[in-house]
């Protein structure tokens, strides 16, 4: 996974079709979720610079665009299986809603509620790796989408799933 992008969310697809997609109705409009993208992802847990692992998604996401820049992401039934290196997997239904927010500085401030897969690189004092998080939990991206503050903040759990698919 490239540094430069902070977090990964799943779907990834629908983070980045929110972050372009054309201007906002004066009213949301309704997800129509569909079949994400299957295509592996691949990710670097920290402590061994060959310990990459495989995000595989299956299932169906959408998204709400809302005014004034705002979406929120939604995943009903989605399932992700990550793999380590010698095949060993674990599977999380990550059916959470992840609110995504313009901050007027060109950044984003994510909100991830419920269950949700995010990918977390290098940066800021802490390691890469690959969480299941559930409750709430937020995370600021600068306009280039490199990580801004802490890892997470709020009420909500972050695990990292990397020691469970370890070598």
């Amino acid at each position: 996974m490239k540094t430069t992008i902070a977090r990964t969310l799943f779907p990834a697809a629908l983070a980045a079709a929110a972050l372009v997609a054309p201007a906002q109705p004066a009213f949301a409009a309704p997800a129509v979720p569909g079949p994400v993208d299957p295509k592996p992802i691949e990710a670097v847990c920290s402590g061994n610079p060959d310990f990459e692992v495989t995000l595989t998604p299956t299932g169906k996401g959408g998204f709400i665009s809302l005014p004034g820049g705002r979406f929120i992401t939604t995943s009903p039934n989605l399932r992700v299986t990550v793999t380590g290196p010698t095949g060993k997997s674990v599977t999380y239904v990550a059916t959470g809603a992840n609110r995504i927010e313009s901050a007027s500085d060109d950044g984003l401030f994510i909100t991830a509620t419920g269950r949700n897969v995010i990918t977390v690189p290098e940066v800021n004092g802490h390691d890469a790796g690959v969480y299941v998080t559930s409750g709430t939990v937020s995370w600021t991206l600068n306009s280039d989408f490199s990580e801004r503050g802490g890892m997470f903040t709020g009420s909500g759990q972050a695990t990292n799933i990397c020691p469970l698919v370890a070598p």
